[in-house]
Order: C-alpha cells, then sequence, then structure tokens
C-alpha cells in the first residue's frame, strides 16, 4: 500500500455542530476510503469537510473536487507527515499512540546503526594501530 492520504487513519471528516460549533471529527470508513479511488469529489458530503486530525492539513469551508482529488492522492513527505496505515474500528488516540511508538521505534534503529558503524571504524582504527606498532618493533 502506497503512503497516500486516503490510506491514513489520520484522515478524518468534520462536521461542526450549528448551535455551539463544536467539531466532531470521525474516521472515515473503508468504503469511503475505497471511493475515494474513483471519485474524490463524493467522498463524504459537502457539510463535511476533510482535514488530517493530527492538524497537518484541513480542507477548511472551500470543498472543491479539485482540491479533494489533491488531498486524497497526496503522497505525505517524510518527517512532515504522521502517516499511519488505516486500522478499521481503531480509535485516533490509540493510532496517535502507536504511531508516536513506530516514530521513536525507528529512530532507535537508526541511532543504533550509527553507534555500531562507530563501533566498527574503531575497531579497524585499533587493529590498523597494532599493526603498526607491531611492524615497528619487527
Amino acid at each position: 500500500m502506497q503512503p497516500k492520504c486516503r490510506h491514513c487513519h489520520f484522515l478524518s471528516k468534520e462536521y461542526r455542530e450549528e448551535n455551539t460549533g463544536r467539531p466532531l471529527s470521525f474516521s472515515l470508513s473503508l468504503e469511503e476510503r475505497k471511493a475515494a479511488e474513483s471519485s474524490p469529489a463524493e467522498v463524504v458530503p459537502t457539510y463535511y469537510s476533510l482535514k488530517c486530525y493530527m492538524g497537518v492539513w484541513d480542507e477548511g469551508i472551500s470543498g472543491s473536487s479539485h482540491e479533494r482529488d489533491s488531498i486524497l492522492n497526496h503522497i505525505p513527505r517524510e518527517g512532515v507527515c504522521f502517516f499511519f496505515p488505516y486500522h478499521p474500528a481503531m480509535l485516533f488516540d490509540a493510532a496517535r499512540e502507536l504511531q508516536s511508538r513506530a516514530s521513536e521505534n525507528q529512530q532507535m534503529k537508526r541511532s543504533n546503526l550509527y553507534t555500531r558503524i562507530g563501533l566498527w571504524v574503531a575497531a579497524g582504527a585499533l587493529a590498523v594501530s597494532a599493526l603498526v606498532e607491531y611492524l615497528k618493533n619487527v
């Protein structure tokens, strides 16, 4: 699965209550995500606005079909987006925690890789130094 906004768990639709203006955010269903491939303009009714639950982007009040198509088919850039694959029936808070854990794990793996490379370089330098000392004494 290619990491596009329509495959991200944080793709949501928002509705604002008329009386209070309170925003209500809902995750898009699997059927709505599949419909986004063929007709992005009709994914959700126009009284909803599409947004990233993590606050990266928000469709706002303008809902032209060109904007929805570019939003749903946008490929997130690494380090700028909170992409997390969609899992049906998972709450946003759980997805946020799991995404955070995955990000921390990826950073830890990168850090461990650099540490291992540093250790190999140090071991190589120590071996070369020992060889040079041995050859001086021979």
